[in-house]
């Protein structure tokens, strides 16, 4: 008996060593866990500041729908978990910095580069000017950096992840996945015919590489990413929280929007929320996007510009993000209400590394049969280059841009095989050939000077078919974050590039394959994540050159590169070893660094008469589906982003217009700024000063019948006895009749 008793004391000893060994373990059905979210408004200055098409001279003019950072806990008793999902353009290489060192402050200490994962969902319709590098900052429609809007998306993420955590109670965590009927097209088809493999995919291509228009159309309507993967939080016997991933451009608002906004994956969030209740926060993250499209393919030509809601059915342009986000957010709660769930049970590991990805020796093993006849593999490692861009990207793309003489795949150099010498022979892309309307007969004299005072004309070999316009490894940031987050049998892989639906795959595959040793059954891949580097594309499609391949800055191995480096993640993964942290990255603001006019100095003081009705309601009965507008003399709106970063009182619940309905002799905000079909635009002229503008797109299912009124809250900046002050202000339309019957 005393054997029996030693032998179970002793078992018990060693499982508990066990677990205690286990650097970030949980245990099948252990009750440690614990989850939290939490959601913070992030939305900066919405004037005076570029917009996210990066159209030289475009600036926001006003406000849509608010941006808002969402944070995500879990929490397994000894390192938490986090993901964060911001609704920004790009989660530029300065922003997580900023973030760790804001939670260091702040004594959140148990939090790390490693378990703390940032991602933007690319909305091209937020505001930018955030880098500190001067390549994302110069190419704005106002070049420079705007401190003030760093400094709110900072402020909010950290916050985001700081409620979330302190928010955390026992619960769980699951694995949700399914193929959906989310409306999307690939916006670079022909580039992805060029893959080896499309014909696993069923696409019919010809050995020489050629195909039908059918086919073309094909691949633009269906070659993406229909799955739809996400976790779901719960707690208390109810659902608290839901992020998901789905890849598709942040593009449904078109490259003349000047009001900002989160686009239809911001919508999307909104929507779910609005329907789970309860203070349910939903996110909609991005996956494989890099040439995915939210719009439509144009039918009498795949190769002309994609078509957005407003140009199918005649509805109005902001409803665009309305209109896609409903898809992404019924397939968001299809999955809530109707999927299996996988509970994430079982071991926890964090890995990163940061990699100067301009100097990366690939093993070709990561090559494997995906190579062009012309490439050399005899050393039996290939490298990555500087960064650089491509001249392809004159062309544009179908997204909404492209140029009428100038076809995607045109601008790069060709190796075509010589028979004599038995060997291939780059042949340099003659821009005569292109039509670009008389000015490719300047580029033939100017290109040789033009790349030597660029520096550029050094990497063609390197950048094999891309013709290079811009060496731009002293503008960015060349260092580049990786990081795998496994909980339980799924793992996501956070990235900071665009990558296309076909490189996705095969990145995907490698690491599936590697950390299926540690249980692994679902890798996500997260794009968009720490920082912000571009695209990357196969080699096939990067020696097509369409706009995603011109503008891959590392070179045609950048594919097989990034799925070297994570896999070294995933061994490590598997191993239980950490990857060193690899290259350095910047931590603070640099002191060199060009400033936006509008962020050099705070707003003047507000002396122009303000709080007038300028522009009254046009009528005094409106029907549904009709807009309705009023402008008023306003003020600076930078003043509440200034009022923000003061923590002031004036500030919180601002919004800087509502809609008021007429109850029982009482005005009763029914509608304000976070509402999708209201507008807020602020613009200022020498003569006039400021003014701002409220509208509503009399649509939606929150109202009804009955008397309203358009109101705009400014805050103005003045002088009062001698002292400077804020002084918060209200003023109104007149009231108008709405009828719902029409």
């Amino acid at each position: 008996m005393k054997k029996l008793l030693k032998v179970i004391l002793s078992l018990t000893l060693c499982a508990s060593m066990l677990l205690t060994l286990m650097p970030f373990g949980l245990a099948d059905g252990d009750d440690r866990l614990k989850v939290g979210a939490a959601k913070v408004d992030i939305t900066g200055p919405i004037t005076d500041i570029s917009t996210g098409y990066n159209s030289l001279g475009d600036l926001m003019e006003g406000l849509l729908t608010r941006l808002y950072a969402r944070a995500f806990v879990i929490d397994n008793g000894n390192t938490p978990v986090v993901f964060v999902s911001a609704e920004l353009v790009h989660m530029t290489e300065s922003i997580k910095p900023g973030v760790m060192a804001k939670l260091r402050q702040d004594k959140y200490d148990m939090f790390s580069e490693e378990n703390v994962m940032l991602t933007a969902t690319h909305c091209h319709s937020s505001t930018s000017n955030t880098s500190w590098f001067a390549l994302y900052d110069l190419i704005n429609g106002v070049p420079g950096y705007d401190d003030e809007s760093y400094k709110i998306i900072v402020r909010g993420i950290a916050k985001a992840i700081e409620q979330a955590y302190d928010s955390r109670v026992s619960g769980s965590a699951s694995l949700v996945y399914a193929e959906t009927e989310i409306s999307a097209s690939n916006r670079s088809a022909d580039a992805f015919l060029t893959n080896k493999n499309v014909g696993s995919y069923g696409y019919a291509v010809n050995a020489d590489g050629t195909f039908s228009y059918e086919t073309g159309l094909k691949a633009a309507k269906n070659a993406y990413n229909h799955e739809m993967a996400g976790i779901i939080l719960t707690a208390g016997g109810k659902d608290i929280g839901f992020f998901n991933f789905f890849g598709s451009h942040g593009t449904s608002n078109g490259i003349d929007n000047t009001l900002v906004a989160s686009d239809h994956k911001g919508y999307a969030a909104l929507k779910v929320e609005e329907e789970m209740g309860d203070g349910f926060v939903a996110a909609f993250a991005q996956a494989d996007s890099g040439d995915t499209s939210p719009n439509a393919v144009n039918e009498a030509d795949y190769h002309e510009a994609f078509l957005r809601p407003n140009e199918i059915y005649g509805t109005d342009v902001i409803e665009n993000q309305i209109i896609h986000g409903k898809e992404e957010a019924n397939a968001a709660l299809n999955l809530i209400n109707h999927a299996e769930r996988t509970p994430l049970t079982g071991d926890f590991a964090v890995n990163y590394t940061a990699v100067d990805f301009s100097d990366i020796t690939v093993d070709t093993k990561y090559v494997g049969e995906y190579y062009m006849p012309y490439d050399d593999l005899s050393s039996g490692t290939v490298k990555t280059s500087e960064p650089c861009i491509g001249a392809g990207i004159i062309a544009g793309d179908e997204e909404g841009a492209p140029v009428d003489n100038a076809a995607e795949g045109a601008v790069r150099h060709q190796f075509v095989w010589n028979e004599e010498t038995q060997s291939y022979e780059r042949i340099p892309c003659d821009f005569t050939m292109i039509d670009l309307k008389g000015l490719q007969y300047l580029f033939k004299p100017l290109w040789p000077t033009a790349m030597k005072i660029l520096q550029s004309d050094g990497y063609d070999e390197a950048q094999a078919e891309k013709v290079v316009c811009l060496a731009v490894g002293k503008l960015m940031q060349k260092a580049q974050p990786l990081q795998i987050m496994r909980m339980g049998s799924v793992a996501i892989a956070g990235v900071p590039f665009e990558l296309t639906f076909e490189q996705a795959n095969r990145t995907r595959a490698v690491l599936e394959e590697t950390l299926s040793a540690a249980g692994v059954t679902k890798v996500i891949i997260a794009t968009h994540a720490n920082a912000y580097s571009q695209y990357v594309t196969t080699r096939e499609e990067y020696a097509a050159q369409h706009y995603e391949g011109a503008t891959c800055l590392f070179g045609p191995w950048s594919g097989a590169a990034l799925t070297q480096e994570l896999d070294k993640l995933a061994q490590g993964i598997v191993s239980g070893e950490k990857a060193d942290a690899g290259a350095a990255l910047m931590q603070k603001t640099p002191f060199k660094l060009v400033y936006t006019a509008a962020a050099i100095a705070n707003p003047v003081i507000d002396r122009k008469g303000y709080g007038k009705v300028k522009a009254d309601v046009s009528k005094a009965e409106y029907e549904k589906g009709e807009w309705v507008t009023a402008s008023f003399s306003g003020v600076n709106p930078r003043h509440v982003s200034i009022l923000t970063l003061k923590d002031s009182e004036l500030v919180d619940g601002y919004s800087y217009m509502e809609v008021q309905k007429l109850v029982d002799g009482k005005w009763i905000t029914v509608l304000t700024d976070t509402d999708p079909y209201t507008t807020f635009r602020c613009v200022n002229s020498a003569r006039d000063g400021w003014t701002a503008t409220a509208g509503w797109l009399i649509k939606g299912d929150n109202f009804e019948d009955g008397t309203y009124r358009l109101v705009y809250n400014g805050i103005a900046k003045r002088l009062v006895k001698a002292k400077m002050s804020y002084i918060p202000f209200s003023v109104e339309s007149s009231q108008f009749n709405v009828s719902c019957d029409s």
